[in-house]
């Protein structure tokens, strides 16, 4: 995507087309539905394994999602929010940030409860798989990552802290889950990779197109375009990483009999891989179709370069 314009375009930026779409385009829920089904799956494969009940199952998973979905969220505020771009004026991108981290601040504080409910997520693990004291750590740094959500994501000090402690907590679980070694390691790629798509996936639907929306000119479009880019860039490594640390992780189930792969749990995993494809399809997608957002020019800035000279519009 070039998302720079040329000097005639921006002589005419007054009367470029900017369409704003009053409905939320469709494509970016469905891929955020998606992630979500694929970790559902994953947790409670791994959770069967560990020999947990139901209810201990959809605790682990609460905790591992409310988790991921700060993780992304806060990595969008903290590196992908930027006071300056180039060529692009730095009031127009100040008054659109306002817009988005005022929105953040809400959204913020509709992920706490859920974080704090999985708190208590580290204490349905069967003791022999973590150390006591790690055990109450991670209950506590929940509350903590609760906490600083609670206070929102303006101040950027405040979200590096909480990106921080996400980063530390999904450390802790990726040990509990699978050791401290190399396969402890690959286990962290893996949650690190789900956070930063389903929790980018929560700002981009949540933050991202409603600030857009409020501000249809040139310099926010382009403003937004520049951040949505820097989503796609890294969901171009998420992807990838997402597939061959699952792959890795279930290796060693390759020799089970047809069978094991068709029933509980072991279909877990054919249902996942099965999520993760239409993940790939939904990203491919997306920008064809300009579903990344409904301002015209964010998903491809090419938009405006190519509009008639009319007026913003509305639809």
């Amino acid at each position: 995507m070039d998302d720079t314009l040329t000097t005639r375009d921006r002589e005419r930026a007054d009367t470029l087309t900017i369409i704003v779409k009053e409905e939320t385009p469709f494509l970016p829920k469905v891929a955020f539905a998606l992630i979500t089904l694929a970790s559902l799956g994953g947790a409670f494969f791994t959770g069967r394994g560990m020999g947990l009940e139901p209810m201990a199952l959809g605790m682990r998973w609460l905790t591992l999602w409310s988790l991921a979905l700060a993780g992304g969220f806060l990595a969008w505020r903290v590196c992908y929010l930027r006071a300056h771009e180039t060529d692009v004026d730095d009031e127009a991108i100040a008054r659109l940030n306002d817009s988005a981290l005022t929105r953040a601040d809400q959204v913020a504080r509709w992920v706490a409860p859920i974080v704090f409910l999985g708190a208590p997520g580290a204490l349905v693990v069967p003791p022999m798989m973590i150390d006591p004291s790690l055990r109450w750590g991670m209950v506590i740094g929940s509350v903590l990552l609760a906490g600083l959500l609670l206070s929102g994501v303006t101040r950027r000090a405040t979200a590096i802290l909480a990106l921080a402690v996400v980063t530390l907590l999904l450390a802790a679980w990726a040990t509990t889950d699978a050791g401290t070694d190399w396969h402890g390691l690959v286990r962290m790629l893996h949650l690190s990779a789900f956070s930063l798509w389903l929790g980018g996936a929560l700002w981009n639907i949540a933050v991202a197109m409603p600030a857009g929306r409020a501000h249809p000119n040139l310099d926010a479009v382009l403003a937004g375009a520049r951040q949505l880019d820097r989503f796609r860039w890294v969901v171009r490594f998420v992807l990838p990483t997402i597939i061959l640390t699952g792959v890795f992780m279930a290796w060693g189930y390759r020799v089970m009999p047809l069978e094991w792969w068709l029933s509980y749990p072991g279909v877990l995993i054919p249902l996942k891989v099965l999520a993760i494809v239409a993940l790939v399809v939904v990203f491919i997608t997306c920008p064809l179709f300009r579903h990344c957002s409904p301002v015209q020019g964010v998903c491809n800035t090419d938009d405006l370069a190519e509009s008639p000279p009319v007026k913003v519009t509305h639809r």
